[in-house]
């Protein structure tokens, strides 16, 4: 009767635990997919006014979603919400590019009656010219780890009704883990 009762109290308590490990990874999934979809709005939004903003462009490539989770060993995950962004890296050629960073809590804000991320009046062409003048200028002037621009290929990246049509572009929405 005793190894019965004890055969069900491990039973149960797995079974519990399992419950939780598996409620956390359900909610940890619908966070990142939530994630996702404002990043999108981000990369979309920013993508669509450089192409057909600025000439000179060669390649937009987006490097995915960066997640710093923050975690509390007493109180859980996300207490205070984690720090979200997604980078892009604007190509004049092959050899010169610059990064700029876009947080998914300035760009966008969570719409608790729709359940997804909408666009922030924040995120605006104005907005955009201004990263992008500053990172440029940071870039030139060796102020970005790991960007390479020269002032020469800086001059033909320039605001133009022209745009850069035929510019490559590479969404990523796949999530990763900041380290610093």
């Amino acid at each position: 009767m005793k190894s019965r009762l004890k055969k069900e109290s491990v039973f149960c308590c797995y079974f519990y635990m399992i419950g939780i490990g598996g409620k956390r990874y359900m909610e940890k999934q619908k966070t990142e997919k939530e994630y996702q979809q404002g990043s999108e709005l981000i990369q979309s939004y920013v993508t669509d006014y450089l192409v057909k903003k600025y000439q000179g462009v060669e390649k937009i490539e987006w490097q995915g979603i960066g997640v710093k989770y923050r975690n509390s060993p007493i109180l859980g995950s996300s207490l205070f919400g984690n720090y979200v962004d997604t980078k892009v890296t604007i190509y004049a050629s092959e050899n010169s590019y610059f990064t700029v960073c876009f947080q998914l809590t300035d760009e966008t804000e969570y719409d608790d009656d729709a359940k997804q991320y909408v666009r922030l009046d924040s995120l605006n062409p104005e907005w955009v010219d201004s990263l992008f003048e500053t990172e440029l200028r940071n870039a030139i002037n060796g102020g970005n780890i790991g960007d390479k621009m020269d002032k020469l290929a800086a001059k033909t990246l320039r605001k133009s009704t022209n745009g850069s049509p035929n510019a490559k572009v590479i969404y990523n929405l796949e999530i990763h883990e900041l380290r610093y």
